[in-house]
């Protein structure tokens, strides 16, 4: 006998949880997809780890896009090139607008100082 055991309707899945962009220096950048596995029983979630697939950066490569919501091929494609960029381009905006937050206004401050 199982101690509080009681029969549950539920479903089971895996997905990946976590993307890791590797951009060693002089190496060929990796991306690294972790997956888990979810269940799902009586309202509550649980997850298992379940490893990693791994892709080696590669220019030229092209990535048949599937549409999120529905799982179904967009007839579209991608490079990882144009993922880089697209990537890279985050990148720099965020970093941008980063240090333009952190950076005072020359005018404010001079405003600032004229009060």
């Amino acid at each position: 006998m199982q101690y509080k055991q009681t029969d549950v309707t539920g479903a089971a899945w895996q997905r990946c949880h976590q993307i890791v962009i590797d951009n060693p220096l002089n190496a060929t950048p990796l991306i690294r997809f972790d997956e888990q596995r979810i269940v799902t029983a009586a309202g509550a979630a649980s997850t298992t780890a379940l490893g990693s697939l791994t892709a080696p950066f590669d220019p030229a490569a092209e990535i048949p896009l599937i549409d999120p919501q529905t799982g179904e091929p967009t007839g579209a494609t991608v490079t990882h090139g144009a993922l880089y960029a697209a990537l890279y381009s985050t990148y720099m905006q965020q970093a941008l607008a980063r240090d333009a937050a952190a950076t005072p206004d020359p005018e404010e401050a001079s405003d600032a100082t004229d009060d």
